[in-house]
C-alpha cells in the first residue's frame, strides 16, 4: 500500500522546491531507470541472499529510505537520489515474489498462488491510494507537506518487513534450516 506514495508525492515535492514542472517528469524517469536496474539485479541479489532474505532486506531498506528522505531531505538533488535508490530496491518484490511462491507452494500451483498474490496487491492499491488522499487532505494540505502520507508509507513498508520476517521464520522452521540460511 505504501509503494505508490513516493511515485505520487516525490515529483510534487520536487516541483515545489524547484519551481520547474519538468522536474517531476525527470524524477519519474530516474525512478523508472532505478526499477530497470533493480529488476536486472534482483536475480543476483536473490541468488546471493536468498529470495526471502532479499525481499526482507529490500522492504527494510525502503522503509529506512522513506524515513530519511521524506522527513529529512528538502532538496531536489535529494529527491533524485531517493527516486533512484527507491526504484532500485522497491522492485525486488515484483521480480522475486513469483520465485518465492513457486519454491514454497510448488510449480504446479504457481498460477493460482501468483493470482492470489496479485489480487491481494490490487486490494492494497485500492485501499492505499484513497487512504493517502484522505491523510493528505486531513493533515498535510494546510501545511503544504506530505508528512502524514509519508508516515503511512513507512508504516506499510514496516508491516511488509514484519510479514517477510515472519515468512522467513516459518520457512526456516518448516524446512529445519539453520537461522542464517538462505
Amino acid at each position: 500500500m505504501g509503494y505508490f506514495e513516493p511515485l505520487l508525492y516525490v515529483p510534487t515535492l520536487a516541483v515545489i522546491h524547484s519551481g520547474a514542472k519538468s522536474t517531476a517528469a525527470n524524477i519519474v524517469l530516474v525512478f523508472n531507470a532505478g526499477t530497470t536496474v533493480g529488476r536486472i539485479l534482483s536475480g543476483v541479489m536473490s541468488k546471493v541472499a536468498g529470495p526471502v532474505n532479499a525481499n526482507l532486506a529490500s522492504n527494510f531498506l525502503c522503509c529506512l529510505l522513506l524515513c530519511i528522505f521524506m522527513f529529512a531531505v528538502n532538496t531536489v538533488a535529494g529527491y533524485y537520489v531517493f527516486s533512484a535508490l527507491f526504484g532500485l530496491l522497491s522492485t525486488l518484490y515484483l521480480a522475486v515474489n513469483t520465485h518465492i511462491l513457486a519454491r514454497e507452494f510448488g510449480a504446479q500451483v504457481v498460477a493460482s498462488s501468483v493470482g492470489l498474490s496479485m489480487a491481494c496487491c490490487g486490494l492494497g492499491v485500492l485501499i492505499g491510494n484513497p487512504v493517502q488522499g484522505a491523510l493528505y487532505e486531513t493533515y498535510d494540505r494546510t501545511r503544504a507537506q506530505f508528512n502524514a502520507v509519508s508516515a503511512w508509507a513507512v508504516a506499510c513498508f514496516a508491516a511488509a518487513t514484519a510479514c517477510y520476517a515472519a515468512l522467513r521464520w516459518i520457512i526456516v522452521r518448516k524446512h529445519g534450516l539453520p537461522q542464517l540460511s538462505r
